[in-house]
């Protein structure tokens, strides 16, 4: 999963913004939806890696409760940068009892619950 995130963050958008994000969603069938970060120079006006691989999987008829697992990279080697993800759309259509797996460039990580992702990820 680790070398599907590092092609994936290659693929990020943000001309503005050095930090980047790559998501991988595992569905319960074994199917994988993807996302990048996207943004443009209105910083607010971005889309989170995790938001384009769960709405992926929504358009092709998945529905909350079908998600298994969630993968996040971010560029950097400061687990910290991950606090950015988005945990309302996670915590929409995962159970609180999935794995929510973080991974810096450098590879250090942190598996989370879901139920979890209100906490302190670091």
């Amino acid at each position: 999963m680790i070398s599907e995130l590092v092609t994936l963050l290659n693929n990020a958008y943000t001309p503005n913004d050095s930090i980047k994000f790559a998501s991988i969603v595992l569905m319960k069938d074994g199917s994988k939806f993807v996302g990048v970060s996207v943004k443009n120079a209105v910083f607010r006006d971005g889309i989170y890696a995790e938001q384009i691989a769960i709405a992926s999987a929504v358009a092709k008829g998945y529905k909350k409760g079908d998600f298994e697992k969630i993968y996040l990279m971010v560029n950097t080697n400061d687990i910290r940068d991950l606090k950015y993800l988005n945990r309302n759309i996670i915590t929409e259509f995962f159970e609180p009892e999935k794995s929510v797996i973080l991974y810096t460039a450098n590879e250090d990580n942190r598996v989370l619950k879901v139920g979890n992702l209100y906490n302190n990820i670091y």
